[in-house]
């Protein structure tokens, strides 16, 4: 029936006379108290009329309320929802796939299709809450996941769609679909994620945009009353903790979520903040069973960038009176997971200093091809070509790194330093990427955060192997790469310079001193590891890396000059910046000599001040630790002065600058001992010979204590001006003093004297001590005789020649007036020898096991070296088959295919038929040679007999020396090539004579000794040489041979040959091995050649590890007994120790 036109509306309330509905129009009121199950299921049956719909889905709510409410009793509640429950459950087979709590299902369904919003958001709002009511009661699983099946059907899939699709503005209705797909995802344990994240078409379905649906309101989001985009996190990380791996693995791949789920994580509430970083750490990167790629699809640059927002998160708790881990610290342990550790972040293996794409093993080209010009470092192509950029494998923290700010925040600090430190490779690529920042000297806050920053990352130590993998590599790291972990690119010399030259600003100037100074240490760290390479390697790339990496440092650090000026600037109040850059001044001589020899600082003015100023009695006990500090910095620095004057007095100053070196060292705490300036004073000892350093307990050591019991008024007396008299004495001629002692000990021993263990010193006590006697008071007479009663006592407890100084205790008892109390104490000195302290002689002891220990071989380095200088490897076996295989060859086949060679190496067998065997054999091949066409059978034919008649000679005795065999084998092959460099000289020795000298090595004096055949060709003949001497080398007898023609002092001699082709040494190495696997090899070697000697000398000129392992195995080998007599009682560990720690 259609509507009535207009016109036929006569009266305006014609228009509301329509037709009355018929049915119930009640309204939704109160919702009702539910009784019973059947209440329940009568109120929720499906009714059309919408208003009495929503009635029965609020009626279910505040029934499902109740259960949380601990007011009421739920028993009953348990009970009614339990038998309503039932009453909805499907127990024929055929009825299974029928929808569980249909009635809500249809009014949902009703609710879609008249476009009810209110409805469309209070099923699945109710639904939720059902299913978190029976996630609390284990007997309600089973209608908890016919309630997720259902749901998950397809059409409650579009209906979920739908709401998940909703108009924006619509989160009344968004957000119920959100949180029953997240109820649903982690009811009972999670046991139907699977199947909500299978059906994402559906129940994933604009979940990126929801997750871009912040809170828009003021202030901070209440926890009650979340977002959209809270509701979407909370399903995204329920999918994570509960997925399987495979199906959380799909899930990290859908870019759009994962990117919208850290987008806005910097305005998310802390609450929400926390339970992301948390459920991300514990469930993705801490999963062990999910694999490193799909872990790096979430840990990307733009997400770390995210999350690295959250160090300046400035949002309030909730409840701040519930303490909670703050966000920027859980952000921050999140991102010290993920970016430093391989296992489980996004780190991944890398080679440290080595680039991407090279291959530092690779030596083709390089040192392997004897033939070629050796070129060095520029025979590597890319050693110099990272300069600008460097390829690394750590991309996405190469682009993280890069948008950090260290210089405004302590933790993102902190995370940069952890990152350079764990991915070593990342620090040059850091700094080629700040080259627009500028490090001018500016007193600003981001500049002091920076140049806190550079100097926290000069603190980082290199990596051990510079980043490879359990060795040192062949080949060194680029020195440009090398050099941005010492001194990066943004401190240049001329910045530099300019923070050294701040008049008025000493804090900048601090900074710089402190950075120089932690970069010149590390220097110093690399270049012994550049040095330890190199000594393992035995090559000189190494090396010369070394000196490029120093050439560039000085490039880039200011000169020496403007430190000198910066330190003179400083006044006496500025104590801890007069340390630091004394410290600087000595790492100058120490790293880079080169620039501090250029310039001129007059040491002794410097030296003069810090003594006067640590006489300074006002001093507090900080200010007099740092004066003392800054005083050892300038004895070190002196060290380096060639015009230092140790031992004459400066203008002001009661003794010389050694004796203040004593002092201040006794003066220094026994629990902090200045260890450096003890260095110092070690070295002016020995080089001026003052005390001797033959016993096992330092005199040195023994004479400082004997200073640090002077009292304080004996420490200004005349004991130290008598001592410094005496020391400045023995240092000026010790020839003098080294005349008397002979003198002394020939007439006590009645014998030539020869070297004996007393201290020169003594005898300059001994001299000047009549002096005193007539010039000093009795009180300080008294004060020195006991000093130097006690100094001598000590002498005879740390085992000087006691004989010695009882003689010098005697004259000088005798030159002291009788009956005073300086004589009475002189003459008790041998009393006090038990009772006189001295330092303790283990702590020596340990210090040289400890150096034995670090210098000895590591087990598997050792057993590398072992196995490619193999003893066993070149020995030509004996080939038995040969002497009936060559028959059935033709002769090209026999030359060329070995069987010639085998027959030849059969001569030296130790059985007498197959050596005889051999021969003829031998014979009878050279007249099937000479009848035949081969090119080359005439100069072939002639060795062949010339080894037949040679070996008439010897083999009914004795098997052919081996050697004699080997050159004739290794002959063969030559003239077989014309084209070979040692075709002339072969050819030249077959024509000398029809036989050979079989106990003499063929052509090694004319291979060693003359010029070569081909022009450059001197050491490809060496290494055909050296190749036959190696498989000669077999049994006692060669080694008979080879030590009765100097074999192994030529060797050695070719060994230290300079520019000796790349390749040769290794070869030498073996024959020194091949010695020492024969019986009594390793004793000629020692007894016979002073094989240890060369040895020591070759390891301290950089020999290498391989040089130690040779040492240790000849030592090991070697008969004990007979090299003990060779060395005069030497036991061969203490050989061992000695030549280790050479």
């Amino acid at each position: 029936m259609g509507k009535r036109p207009v016109g036929e509306i006569l009266d305006g309330n014609q228009a509301y006379l329509k037709r009355q509905k018929i049915t119930n129009t009640a309204n939704s009121g109160p919702s009702d108290e539910i009784n019973s199950a059947r209440q329940l299921q009568k109120v929720l049956a499906f009714d059309q009329d919408a208003a009495r719909s929503k009635h029965g889905i609020q009626t279910l709510k505040k029934f499902l309320d109740g259960f949380s409410n601990p007011d009421e009793d739920t028993a009953g509640r348990i009970s009614i929802l339990r038998e309503y429950l039932k009453s909805q459950n499907s127990t024929e087979e055929e009825d299974r796939a029928a929808l569980f709590l249909p009635d809500i299902m249809q009014t949902w369904s009703f609710a879609s299709q008249k476009n009810d919003d209110s409805l469309l958001s209070a099923v699945p709002a109710v639904l939720a809450l059902l299913f978190r009511t029976l996630s609390t009661d284990l007997e309600f699983s089973e209608y908890g996941i016919k309630l997720g099946r259902t749901l998950l059907l397809k059409r409650q899939q579009e209906l979920m769609a739908r709401g998940l699709t909703a108009n924006k503005s619509k989160e009344f209705v968004i957000s119920p679909v959100l949180r029953l797909l997240k109820e649903l995802s982690v009811f009972d344990g999670g046991v139907l994620s699977k199947q909500v994240f299978r059906a994402r078409d559906q129940t994933f379905k604009g979940l990126a945009r929801n997750l871009g649906l912040r809170y828009t309101g003021d202030g901070v989001e209440d926890p009650k009353k979340p977002s959209v985009r809270t509701h979407a996190l909370r399903l995204v990380l329920s999918s994570i903790k509960f997925l399987p791996v495979e199906a959380k693995r799909e899930l990290l791949n859908q870019r759009d979520i994962l990117s919208a789920l850290t987008k806005d994580i910097k305005d998310d509430p802390p609450f929400m903040v926390r339970e992301i970083l948390q459920t991300l750490k514990n469930h993705v990167l801490l999963d062990a069973k999910l694999p490193r790629d799909a872990k790096v699809k979430l840990v990307n640059a733009s997400s770390l960038g995210r999350i690295a927002m959250l160090y300046r998160y400035d949002q309030p708790d909730d409840d701040p009176a519930t303490p909670k881990k703050p966000v920027e610290e859980a952000a921050h342990e999140f991102l010290l997971l993920a970016c430093t550790s391989p296992e489980v972040g996004v780190m991944s293996r890398q080679s440290g200093f080595y680039p991407r794409g090279v291959d530092p093993d690779d030596v083709h080209g390089v040192d392997s091809d004897e033939s070629i010009i050796d070129l060095g470092l520029d025979s590597i192509e890319w050693m110099d070509k990272y300069t600008e950029k460097v390829p690394v494998r750590n991309t996405i923290l190469s682009d993280f790194i890069q948008s950090l700010r260290p210089w405004s925040s302590a933790k993102q600090s902190e995370l940069l330093q952890s990152i350079l430190k764990s991915a070593p490779e990342l620090v040059a690529d850091y700094y080629f990427g700040k080259k627009d920042f500028s490090f001018d000297p500016k007193l600003t806050s981001t500049w002091m955060g920076y140049s806190a920053f550079i100097f926290s990352s000069l603190q980082i130590p290199l990596p051990r192997y510079f980043g490879y993998h359990e060795r040192y590599a062949k080949l060194p790291p680029p020195p440009a790469v090398v050099l941005e972990s010492i001194l990066p690119q943004p401190l240049s010399q001329k910045v530099l310079t300019r923070c050294l030259t701040q008049p008025h600003n000493n804090l900048i100037t601090f900074f710089a001193i402190r950075i120089l100074s932690a970069a010149m240490s590390k220097l110093l760290n690399a270049l012994e590891m550049y040095q330890e390479a190199a000594n393992g390697s035995g090559s000189l790339l190494w090396t010369q890396a070394a000196d490029r990496l120093k050439d560039e440092f000085c490039q880039r650090c200011p000169p020496m000059k403007e430190v000198i000026i910066a330190y003179r600037r400083m006044t006496n109040k500025d104590l801890m910046q007069r340390e630091a850059i004394t410290k600087l001044l000595v790492l100058y001589f120490e790293a880079v000599p080169r620039i501090a020899l250029d310039a001129k600082f007059g040491v002794s003015a410097a030296l003069a001040d810090c003594l006067k100023s640590l006489d300074d009695s006002s001093l507090n006990p900080q200010d007099r630790l740092l004066r003392a500090m800054e005083l050892e910095n300038v004895f070190r620095f002196a060290q380096f002065s060639p015009g230092m004057r140790w031992f004459g007095k400066v203008d002001g100053l009661t003794i010389s600058p050694f004796m203040a070196m004593l002092k201040l060292s006794a003066e220094a705490p026994a629990d902090l001992p200045l260890l450096k300036l003890r260095s110092v004073l070690i070295s002016v000892v020995e080089e001026n010979q003052i005390l001797q350093n033959q016993t096992s307990v330092s005199a040195l050591d023994a004479f400082i204590l004997r200073l640090r019991e002077l009292n304080e008024k004996a420490s200004l007396s005349a004991t130290y001006t008598f001592l410094d008299d005496c020391v400045s004495r023995c240092a000026a001629k010790p020839v003098k003093y080294i005349f008397a002692l002979e003198e002394i000990y020939t007439e006590i021993y009645k014998t030539k004297a020869k070297e004996t263990c007393v201290s020169l010193l003594s005898l300059a006590i001994v001299e000047q001590w009549p002096f005193i006697v007539k010039a000093a008071e009795e009180t300080d007479l008294k004060e020195t005789a006991t000093f130097i009663a006690r100094y001598l006592a000590s002498s005879i407890k740390i085992h000087e020649d006691k004989k010695v100084i009882k003689v010098l205790i005697q004259k000088i008892a005798a030159e002291t007036p009788e009956k005073s109390a300086a004589r009475h104490t002189i003459e008790s000195t041998r009393n006090l020898v038990d009772s006189v302290k001295v330092p303790d002689c283990k702590a020596v002891h340990s210090v040289s096991s400890k150096n034995t220990e670090s210098s000895s071989v590591p087990e598997i380095e050792k057993l590398k070296i072992l196995s490619s200088l193999n003893p066993d490897s070149g020995i030509a076996t004996e080939d038995r088959n040969s002497l009936i295989r060559w028959t059935t060859k033709e002769v090209d086949e026999v030359i060329e295919g070995g069987y010639a060679a085998s027959l030849i190496m059969i001569l030296s067998s130790d059985i007498l038929s197959i050596r005889k065997e051999a021969a003829t054999n031998i014979s009878k091949f050279a007249v099937r040679l000479k009848e035949s066409s081969f090119d080359e059978k005439d100069q072939i034919w002639l060795l062949l007999c010339e080894l037949v008649e040679t070996a008439k000679q010897v083999i009914d005795q004795q098997p052919l020396p081996t050697v004699i065999a080997a050159f004739a084998s290794h002959a063969l092959s030559v003239l077989n090539d014309p084209l070979q460099c040692m075709y002339p000289k072969i050819n030249k020795f077959l024509t000398s004579g029809p036989t050979w000298t079989f106990d003499k090595i063929p052509l090694m004096f004319k291979i060693l000794d003359e010029s070569p055949s081909l022009d450059d060709a001197h050491y490809l003949e060496m290494g055909w040489l050296l190749t036959y001497m190696l498989a000669g080398l077999r049994t006692q007898a060669d080694m008979a041979i080879y030590r009765k023609r100097h074999v192994f002092e030529k060797l050695f001699s070719v060994y230290n040959s300079t520019y000796l082709a790349p390749g040769l040494r290794d070869k030498i190495l073996k024959i020194m091995f091949r010695a020492i696997s024969i019986e009594g090899g390793s004793t000629t070697l020692i007894t016979r050649f002073s094989a240890m000697t060369w040895l020591q000398a070759q390891v301290a000129l950089g020999g290498g590890i391989p040089l130690k392992v040779l040492m240790e195995s000849i030592l090991e080998s070697c008969d004990q007994q007979r090299v003990r007599n060779w060395s005069k009682g030497a036991s061969v560990e203490t050989m061992k120790v000695d030549a280790l720690n050479f």
